[in-house]
């Protein structure tokens, strides 16, 4: 008898925000330095939450990458 394998199931739209949120803050870290295009005046005031959120996002990513690589 095989053993099954148990895989959660994820919600998707808990997923796709995620995604959503990993993509807008790459871009506006990779806009930082370069100023590809313009940032509104109103978001420029939320800059080092912007830059926290995003750190917490790549240390997610880092544990993520981590667990992932010893199964």
């Amino acid at each position: 008898m095989a053993k099954e394998e148990y895989y959660p199931i994820k919600k998707k739209h808990v997923n796709i925000f995620i995604l959503l949120a990993y993509l807008i803050l790459g871009a506006y870290f990779i806009n930082f330095p370069f100023n590809f295009f313009s940032i509104p005046e109103y978001v420029s005031k939320f800059d080092s939450w912007i830059i926290f959120a995003g750190g917490i996002l790549m240390l997610f990513g880092a544990i993520n990458y981590f667990r992932l690589r010893k199964k």
